[in-house]
């Protein structure tokens, strides 16, 4: 079963300690407590086992930038019905008046393009050596919202 709740900076924390030592900075652990109390970021539970944080940074009045730190094993993401993750993106696009939501995606994460593309995000570039070590990401943005 599902639960999505609302992000504490603990569950960002325990997301990046999954990744590994190399990726908690006091930087990164500042990210985290930025999310906090919002109301644009989630926790997204399944069967009571943390498996992604996600949300909306505040770019500009008009830009959001969306985020996801997931699991560690990317099969935990096709636990999530990606309609949830769509609605939820749209309530937090509608309730701050976003008319651009943009967001990278590591070259090598195949199920985050799977959903970039699922949530309506196109790509607009590559970016090179963009990540911590040097990976490659794509940079994707969604402008229209008909749907």
């Amino acid at each position: 079963m599902v639960d999505l709740r609302d992000y504490k900076a603990a569950d960002g924390l325990e997301m990046l300690k999954r990744l590994g030592q190399d990726v908690i900075t006091a930087e990164s652990e500042q990210a985290c407590r930025d999310c906090q109390g919002k109301d644009r970021a989630y926790s997204t539970f399944y069967d009571g086992e943390l498996i992604v944080c996600s949300g909306v940074i505040h770019k500009t009045s008009y830009v959001g930038i969306a985020w996801m730190m997931p699991d560690t094993d990317p099969e935990k993401l096709r636990l999530i019905d990606p309609q949830v993750c769509r609605k939820t993106m749209l309530e937090i696009r509608e309730r701050f008046g976003y008319r651009r939501l943009e967001a990278t995606v590591r070259a090598d994460f195949a199920v985050g393009h799977s959903y970039m593309k699922y949530l309506g995000f196109k790509v607009e570039g590559l970016m090179i050596a963009c990540e911590p070590d040097g990976t490659n990401s794509f940079m994707y943005a969604r402008t229209e919202w008909s749907s």
